[in-house]
């Protein structure tokens, strides 16, 4: 998924990055970290999304809900007008989604080879039961908009 990250820039050598990530954000949680190095960014913010992730599936909560609605949409918010740098970062977060389960599926020749082929030239997706695995999720998150 990509998660859309407010970054605030340190105004002296003392301070470090601060980083949020609002699509982790509602009345009971709020995702936050820091980095002291530009290089350092990605890997705490990734940790803390992580972290994040792993409490809120403890707590009961229901991932597939979470949406980013892009930095247009959070940067005029009162509660991100710190962050001076917006940025995004792709985390795979379907371990979070409960256990693999193998599923025989039936589909055409022609549908099957342009998966691969999206699939072999688009470095986002894993294999073909990844592209399958995030479109459903698209398709289901859409489906609840037009129903």
């Amino acid at each position: 998924m990509l998660f859309t990250i407010g970054v605030e820039t340190p105004k002296n050598e003392n301070e470090a990055f601060g980083l949020c990530v609002p699509a982790l954000f509602n009345e009971n949680y709020s995702c936050y970290s820091g980095a002291d190095k530009v290089e350092d960014i990605v890997p705490m913010v990734t940790d803390a999304i992580h972290s994040m992730l792993e409490t809120m599936v403890e707590d009961g909560f229901d991932i597939t809900t979470i949406k980013d609605l892009g930095f247009m949409r959070y940067k005029n918010q009162d509660d991100f007008e710190f962050c001076d740098s917006w940025l995004l970062v792709d985390v795979d977060i379907t371990a979070y989604f409960g256990k693999r389960q193998r599923v025989n599926i039936v589909l055409p020749q022609y549908l099957l080879d342009r998966i691969d082929q999206r699939v072999a030239n688009n470095p986002i997706y894993k294999d073909r039961s990844h592209f399958l695995a995030l479109a459903s999720q698209r398709e289901l998150v859409g489906s609840e908009l037009r129903y």
